[in-house]
């Protein structure tokens, strides 16, 4: 789920990261990054993890530029778990949310 990047200045200085078998990459989350093709014979695997505390809030998304994006997670969550129509966004992060450490307040 690719949504593109507002107001990128295609002149923007750029770094090429070479890597070697069994490197090790961390990115911001606001830093613009992406990968070339895989020209090895080998296979790349990305990890994605999100970070929040548990006494955070969902916020409704409904009616804001965010909205089409919960669709788009909602539609993908019905195919891949055959699940019903009515689940929110809210029902999908807290089904995939794991308390590391603490208390579970919200989340």
């Amino acid at each position: 789920m690719y949504h593109g990047i507002q107001d990128y200045d295609e002149n923007s200085a750029r770094v090429h990261l070479v890597m070697e078998k069994g490197d090790t990459v961390f990115f911001h989350p606001l830093l613009i990054h992406r990968s070339g093709r895989n020209k090895t014979q080998g296979f790349r695997k990305a990890i994605s993890c999100h970070f929040a505390s548990s006494n955070c809030h969902y916020i409704d998304v409904k009616g804001t530029s965010q909205e089409n994006i919960e669709k788009e997670v909602v539609e993908i969550a019905a195919k891949l778990h055959g699940t019903e129509s009515n689940i929110s966004l809210k029902d999908i992060w807290t089904f995939r949310s794991r308390l590391v450490k603490g208390e579970r307040i919200n989340l």
